[in-house]
């Protein structure tokens, strides 16, 4: 019976492990590795991260490069530092690593850990690298933690979806759709409502946003067209056809002004013309589902944020 259960224990785990390990990005939670502590020389500091992100991954969490709301940190105590009298002369410290995961919006920390460390090398960056050599991602103490924030993340998104649908919408009145769009596509699916309704409210408002710049796009388009109706009017016109997404609904009136500038071109500036016209109808952005749209903006507003107001809260952590 000890055998069976031993057995039945180890496939559990390894089904869990697998799990983690094979869940879509969209099913797991978004958090950041980030060490801002100055105290810590650069490579270590790199090193520990390493470290972070690697817990993340195993633990069920993913970086998807944007959202950066979720952040695992670490905080070092350093207990004692002594000089071994060795040939060469070595480094030997005992630190006090404290993990911490919070949300950078808010300000607020959901969960931390403690774990004891010590490490030995022949100058201060060599010792911090070996201690944190090893932290383990698989350490109960940082499994329990992870555990526990991701419960409180969750509960997050449960109490206040229908608050973060309406500050998207609130953005995307003012026109600031690309920002709309990423607070939604934030959300993983891991809490299911709230995901759905997120996505559909960022598909919503991707379609206001193509509609809105295509309206904006085909005036222009007809002004200069009424301008300049020759060879460099039209190349003027591709280019601003060219930003019009074909999914927007004014997209017949699109097709009207194509078939208008063609017939009034010559052999030469006509053959440019469909030449530029058919690099348009390729354009795969224009053939991404809504979906992906969404996600490609999302991936473009979060990767032009700063890092520093990020940096700055989880020192004060």
């Amino acid at each position: 019976m000890k055998a069976i259960r031993f057995i039945w224990w180890m496939a559990l785990c390894c089904a869990t492990t697998l799990h983690a390990q094979t869940l879509s990005d969209e099913g797991r939670i978004s958090m950041n590795v980030m060490v801002a502590d100055d105290e810590i020389p650069a490579e270590a500091c790199r090193n520990l991260e390493n470290k972070l992100t690697r817990a993340i991954a195993v633990n069920g969490y993913t970086d998807n490069g944007y959202c950066d709301r979720f952040v695992l940190t670490a905080k070092v105590d350093i207990l004692s530092k002594d000089v071994v009298p060795s040939t060469p002369a070595r480094i030997s410290q005992k630190l006090d690593v404290t993990f911490i995961v919070g949300d950078v919006i808010e300000n607020k920390v959901y969960s931390t850990c403690t774990v004891s460390l010590s490490g030995i090398g022949i100058n201060e960056t060599k010792a911090f690298i070996s201690a944190f050599s090893k932290v383990n991602p698989n350490q109960r103490e940082l499994q329990d933690m992870l555990m526990e924030a991701r419960q409180k993340i969750v509960a997050f998104y449960t109490d206040r979806c229908d608050e973060i649908v309406r500050g998207a919408q609130t953005l995307a009145d003012m026109q600031q759709y690309d920002e709309a769009i990423f607070r939604l596509i934030s959300v993983p699916n891991v809490c299911a409502d709230c995901y759905r309704k997120c996505q559909s409210a960022a598909a919503a408002i991707f379609t206001h946003k193509i509609d809105n710049e295509a309206g904006t796009l085909l005036n222009q388009a007809k002004v200069e067209w009424m301008k300049h109706s020759d060879a460099t009017g039209a190349q003027v016109v591709a280019d601003i056809i060219s930003r019009i997404n074909p999914q927007a609904k004014n997209y017949n009136e699109v097709v009207a002004l194509c078939q208008e500038v063609s017939s009034k071109l010559e052999t030469d500036a006509k053959q440019e013309w469909d030449f530029k016209m058919k690099q348009y109808e390729d354009n795969q952005a224009f053939k991404r589902s809504i979906v992906d749209a969404c996600k490609a903006i999302g991936v473009a507003f979060g990767n032009g944020q700063p890092k520093n107001a990020t940096r700055n809260i989880v020192n004060r952590w």
